[in-house]
Parts: structure tokens; sequence; C-alpha cells
């Protein structure tokens, strides 16, 4: 079969560590993608992390839909893969 494009979403990143990057550019293996936000640009959480998602959709914007109910996990599966295949385990 031939490859499918795939879109990640990488959020709280700071706005500083992004500027310059453009929705669909490639990247490297190893390239550095941004620097965690804190609380002010991460919306709200206090602990830092990176929100990876994945999508077969192109976004319509700069977002993606988050976390689903576990009933509609399923459904949400179908467009947004689950990102360890990509991540590997993340415990």
């Amino acid at each position: 079969s031939s490859p499918r494009k795939v879109w990640a979403l990488y959020g709280h990143l700071t706005a500083s560590s992004i500027r310059g990057k453009k929705r669909g550019k490639r990247v490297r293996k190893g390239q550095v993608l941004g620097k965690i936000g804190d609380v002010f640009e991460n919306g709200g959480w206090i602990l830092p992390h990176v929100h990876f998602q994945l999508s077969i959709r192109p976004p319509e914007t700069h977002d993606m839909p988050g976390a689903v109910s576990h009933r509609d996990r399923p459904k949400a599966l179908v467009n947004y893969p689950d990102p360890r295949i990509v991540l590997g385990p993340l415990h």
C-alpha cells in the first residue's frame, strides 16, 4: 500500500520557539521542534508537558480535538491514531 500523510500536533510549546514554523512543513529526525511553555503559554497547566496528537485528516486550524470519552475512543481512533505508534510505550 502507498504511504499516507499523517499530521502531528505538538501542543503547549512556547510561542517564541515555534515562530517561523509552518503547518505542513516536513521535519527531520532529531530536529528540535519547540520548547515547552510555562503555565501562561500552555493552557494553564501547572506541570510542564507536551500534548502530542496524530491525525490522518488535515487540521482545519492550529488545533485538533483533544481528549475523548472512553465510549468515543474507537470512533476517534479512526481519524486520530494512537500516538504510541510513533512515541512507543509511555510508561
